[in-house]
C-alpha cells in the first residue's frame, strides 16, 4: 500500500512540474504539449484481482486516476475487454485528488482475456470449474 502511494505521490510531483513548465512558458513559445501532459487526469496501477478465475466468477479490476489540476473535473474511463468496449465510469474528481476506480467482471467462456483501460493494458484468464466432490 505505501509503495503505491509514493508511486501516485511521484505521478503527481511530475505531472505538476510539467504542468508549471508549460504554463510558465519555460518550455519556449511554439513547444507542442504532449496528448499525456493535455489530460487533467492520469490513469495508473491497474490491478486484476485475481488473476484467474473459474467461469462465471466475479473478478475486480481497479485503477488509479489522479486529478492533477487545480481545479474538479469529470474522468471518463472506458474498459475494453478483447478489444470491445464492456463499460463507462464518469468520475467526478475534486482538485488535486486521488481515487481508486473498479470495475466487476464475469465471464463463462474459458480463455485468456486482455484488459484495455484508458491506455493501461492488462489480462486475467477463466478457467473451468472445480469439480465439486458428492
Amino acid at each position: 500500500m505505501l509503495a503505491r502511494a509514493l508511486r501516485l505521490l511521484v505521478i503527481v510531483v511530475v505531472s505538476v512540474s510539467l504542468g508549471y513548465l508549460i504554463g510558465s512558458g519555460v518550455l519556449g513559445e511554439g513547444t507542442p504539449i504532449p496528448p499525456a501532459v493535455q489530460s487533467p487526469f492520469l490513469v495508473s496501477n491497474l490491478y486484476i484481482q485475481p488473476a484467474e478465475v473459474p467461469s462465471n466468477e466475479v473478478l475486480t479490476i481497479t485503477i488509479s486516476v489522479v486529478n492533477v489540476h487545480d481545479t474538479w473535473g469529470i474522468c471518463s474511463l472506458v474498459l475494453k475487454i478483447n478489444g470491445v468496449k464492456e463499460t463507462e465510469k464518469q468520475v467526478n474528481m475534486d482538485a488535486r485528488s486521488v481515487k481508486d476506480v473498479s470495475f466487476s467482471v464475469a465471464r463463462e467462456k474459458t480463455g485468456r482475456y486482455s484488459v484495455f483501460i484508458n491506455g493501461l493494458n492488462g489480462s486475467f484468464t477463466v478457467v473451468a470449474p472445480a469439480a465439486q466432490n458428492e
